[in-house]
């Protein structure tokens, strides 16, 4: 459930009391105590909010609609306010995880461009090993000929 909405009806539960007890206006209107119960909310860099349940007296219940309706706007106007802050939150940590990833992708193609260059350099060692081998046996076979011929001048 979203806790906005869930504090939204809390406090209009706790509003319907009070419009019920409060009696028709009269010529001379009961004196209304103040209402000491403020909402304290706290946000912390871990991106959580926290608010402070409004303390209920039977004091509250007596309080008149004018109030309620500003003490109703401070909770809308505090619960705007937390909206805000996770929404910056979010945004916030969408771009790190976008950074994130476009630096995992960047790491991943650079990977492949090693494994690329290296696989084209053991191409070209094996290349020089072929080489190699057929200079080798064309040495063989030109020191095997000269090794018949001087044999074969001792003859003589």
């Amino acid at each position: 459930p979203n806790p906005v909405r869930v504090s939204i009806v809390a406090l209009s539960l706790m509003c319907i009391p009070a419009l019920a007890q409060n009696p028709a206006p009269t010529a001379t209107p009961a004196p209304t105590p103040p209402v000491t119960a403020t909402p304290t909310v706290t946000a912390t860099p871990a991106d959580t909010v926290t608010a402070a349940p409004v303390a209920t007296t039977p004091a509250d219940t007596s309080a008149n609609p004018d109030q309620m309706k500003t003490q109703m706007a401070k909770m809308q106007t505090t619960m705007s306010e937390n909206m805000a802050k996770r929404e910056a939150a979010d945004v916030a940590r969408r771009a790190n995880m976008d950074t994130e990833e476009a630096a995992m992708k960047s790491d991943v193609e650079m990977k492949h461009a090693m494994i690329a260059q290296m696989q084209t350099m053991s191409d070209q060692i094996q290349q020089l090993n072929d080489h190699i081998t057929a200079l080798s046996a064309q040495l063989e076979a030109a020191t095997a000929k000269k090794v018949k011929s001087v044999k074969a001048k001792p003859a003589q």
